[in-house]
């Protein structure tokens, strides 16, 4: 499902959002749900912190009066929480909207405002139904691809390029092993194992792709890699690894 989410500190305006989104999901019969519309930024980064793995629309204003946090400030840490976020500017202040590319947030569109009541709700819809059909066609292809948040940056890779992921030494920081490098970036590994399910957790530290195992040693609790890499693996989790490994028909030795 795609959780929809409003920040709008006029009252007045985010009853009409709230409104517009609720009646277009409706009669679309999207997957859709209006998760959280608020006049607060801060509650919407509280959920997203309570609630990981988020796949969501955010329609944002630029400024919250009054407020610590600004709505760009706000996008950015909601691209750092949601990679595959699909955000939305509606707002009167157009002269910002250049300041989103410099951030590098990657809005879905900025609606202005000023266009009048017709023309928004016209965007508004647009930018649901573009969302949406991002949204299902990136799940035809989310389960083949990997994606990772740098230095602000997003970055994708084939899953299949994915050994598998550690957790690093210091806190809510994780290493990427590839076949060729390692990648260090912040991140938590429990949030990992609910983004790619296809990843199968083989120890507290340790997240595997099983496709790219080669081979399984019971005795040593050890699993290996193609590139020399092993990892550990937990007594209570090496039963149903080799059951997924023959359940899958991979094409790992166990010994």
């Amino acid at each position: 499902m795609l959780k929809t989410f409003v920040v709008e500190d006029d009252p007045e305006q985010l009853a009409t959002l709230k409104q517009i989104i609720a009646n277009h999901i409706m009669i679309n019969d999207f997957d859709m749900q209006l998760t959280l519309a608020t006049g607060q930024a801060q509650a919407l980064l509280d959920y997203l912190t309570a609630e990981p793995a988020v796949e969501g629309l955010y329609f944002l204003d630029i400024e919250y009066p009054g407020q610590t946090l600004n709505g760009l400030e706000l996008a950015s840490q909601i691209r750092e929480r949601d990679v595959n976020a699909k955000i939305v500017f509606v707002s009167t202040h157009s002269e910002m909207a250049f300041l989103t590319f410099e951030r590098r947030i990657e809005p879905l569109d900025f609606v202005v405002k000023d266009l009048g009541a017709a023309a928004v709700k016209a965007k508004v819809e647009k930018d649901i139904r573009v969302a949406y059909d991002r949204y299902t066609k990136q799940g035809l292809t989310s389960k083949a691809m990997f994606s990772y948040s740098k230095g602000g940056e997003l970055f994708n890779l084939p899953l299949s390029q994915v050994l598998f992921i550690e957790t690093g030494t210091a806190r809510n920081k994780l290493v990427l092993h590839l076949a060729d490098r390692m990648i260090q970036y912040n991140g938590k590994i429990s949030d990992e194992t609910v983004a790619h399910p296809e990843l199968f957790r083989v120890h507290k530290s340790f997240l595997v792709n099983p496709q790219a195992l080669v081979r399984v040693n019971k005795q040593s609790q050890l699993g290996y890699f193609e590139n020399g890499e092993s990892v550990d693996i937990a007594v209570r989790k090496m039963h149903d690894l080799i059951a997924l490994i023959k359940q899958s028909a991979l094409t790992v030795k166990v010994d």
